[in-house]
């Protein structure tokens, strides 16, 4: 069971940002309303203080010297402050102290002095109980000025605390709710502006669910803060993306319907025709005619299984490399994920793979290592392997009977090159780039095929950050098919 407060959090932003910044106001609530109250502490003692102190004045001009005693002579007016009023009790005394000696003059004889000596003329304010009631009492001691006198006079004023603390507690309390409807006030003003910012993204939620399933195009919005505009962004990102993978696999399925169709027609058509020679078979005039004709249709079927074969496995891998280049492109990176191998190795198994099929067709077909030669890639084996292999198959395909085919591995500047040339017939140079488009075949070539072969070879090498170009042979004839990869260093 998961905490409730995370439960109730979750899913909400506006509960995310109050449980953050709520206890953070109440921190500083806290810490502001300890100040406040200091602050209304020291002013409130200062005020009450300061009174105290004119009162001590009061009675300190009022003294004078009669011999050697000490007298009073304060008016009524100024007697009435000592007297009780509402909500205070207001003490004095006035005593002499000679030789450490303190003798009561007038006044409250048992109000408390404070602890250590007393410097002259200098007031001294301290808290202390008295009659039960905690009281601030103000001290001040003077000398008598007198040649041959050897004391003097101490003056003291005390008034219960019950007002000054009334006062504190008053204005604190006014403080508190004022800072308690500032944290209130500053939640609403929370949630309310979540609410205002987050329109767009209401608008944005409002967009998504009335598209159709196959809208794939970009979200636009001006307005969206820039907080927002990110997510925006990833999510026309990932729309760009499903967008790109349903053109492709669209693309797909428009090849695959466009080039089987007419591979599956001509199967048909030699599947009826071997169907009615062999049912025709026997009351034929020509029994073994017909099982040759039949036995034709046949080879016909195989022959066009072949091929049919050959340009479905083309056709899953032109999707194939797609799919790599897609999961590359979510990935960020061309090269993420993918492991460091020798093109030397891949290119020696498809010489090893082809060297059969070149051989049915009396064709010199070689491979030319060098000794020592590592060419590091970061490549796909399979789709390395791939690409090179449809180059090697279009030499040997498109070569005549007893022609010369090479494949070699080669290293030049940071680039692996991998060779396939042959002597054959060749490529004129203006359809050089044309034999790279997806299913073109050139006018007046009679050998079967699919047109696919070297569209797949150039994707793939792309999707590796390589290239595949044609040019002419080494003795003017012929083709020479280079795909080149970066090699990786370190």
């Amino acid at each position: 069971m998961r905490h409730p407060v995370l439960l109730w959090r979750r899913g909400s932003l506006r509960r995310q940002l109050l449980l953050l910044l709520l206890p953070a106001l109440a921190a500083m609530m806290a810490l502001d309303t300890w100040l406040t109250y200091g602050t209304l502490r020291d002013a409130a003692n200062t005020a009450y203080d300061r009174s105290l102190y004119g009162s001590i004045r009061a009675i300190d001009n009022a003294i004078g010297m009669a011999g050697d005693n000490v007298q009073l002579t304060l008016p009524d007016a100024a007697m009435e402050i000592f007297e009780t009023a509402a909500q205070t009790h207001v003490f004095y005394r006035v005593s002499t102290e000679r030789a450490g000696q303190v003798e009561t003059v007038t006044g409250y004889s048992d109000l408390p002095l404070p602890r250590g000596a007393l410097v002259n003329n200098q007031p001294r304010f301290y808290d202390a109980e008295y009659l039960g009631e905690a009281v601030r009492i103000a001290a001040m001691a003077r000398p008598v000025y007198r040649p041959d006198a050897r004391m003097r006079v101490i003056i003291q004023v005390a008034e219960t605390a019950e007002p000054r603390s009334a006062l504190i507690g008053s204005v604190w309390r006014s403080a508190l709710a004022r800072d308690l409807l500032l944290i209130l006030l500053s939640a609403a003003i929370l949630v309310g502006g979540v609410t205002y910012v987050l329109r767009p993204l209401a608008r944005v939620r409002d967009d998504v669910e009335a598209r159709s399933p196959e809208d794939l195009t970009p979200l636009a919005f001006e307005r969206v803060p820039a907080e927002v505009r990110p997510l925006v962004d990833a999510v026309n990102l990932h729309v760009s993306r499903s967008a790109a993978m349903a053109q492709s696999q669209a693309q797909f399925i428009a090849d695959a319907a466009h080039q089987l169709r007419t591979p599956l027609a001509i199967l048909k058509t030699q599947a009826e025709y071997a169907q009615r020679q062999l049912n025709a078979a026997d009351p034929a005039p020509d029994p073994e005619a017909a099982r040759a004709a039949a036995g034709e249709a046949v080879g016909g079927i195989v022959t066009q299984l072949e091929q049919a074969a050959r340009l479905t496995n083309q056709l899953l891998a032109l999707a194939r490399v797609r799919q790599h280049r897609a999961d590359a492109a979510q990935a960020g990176e061309a090269g993420e994920g993918i492991d460091i191998i020798d093109a030397v190795t891949v290119a020696e198994q498809v010489a090893l793979d082809y060297l059969p099929l070149a051989r049915g067709k009396q064709q010199d077909f070689g491979w030319e290592p060098v000794a020592g030669l590592t060419l590091p890639v970061r490549a796909d084996p399979a789709l390395l392997r791939e690409a090179l292999a449809n180059l090697v198959h279009n030499a040997i395909q498109y070569s005549p009977r007893g022609s010369r085919i090479t494949l070699s591995a080669t290293r030049s500047g940071d680039h692996a090159c991998l060779v396939v040339e042959d002597d054959g017939p060749g490529i004129p140079a203006e359809e050089r780039e044309k034999v790279f488009a997806r299913f073109y075949r050139r006018v007046g070539n009679a050998e079967p095929g699919s047109g696919l072969g070297l569209a797949i070879s150039r994707e793939m090498a792309a999707r590796f950050g390589g290239t595949v170009v044609l040019g002419e042979g080494a003795q003017g004839t012929g083709v020479r098919a280079v795909l080149s990869l970066p090699v990786e260093v370190g």
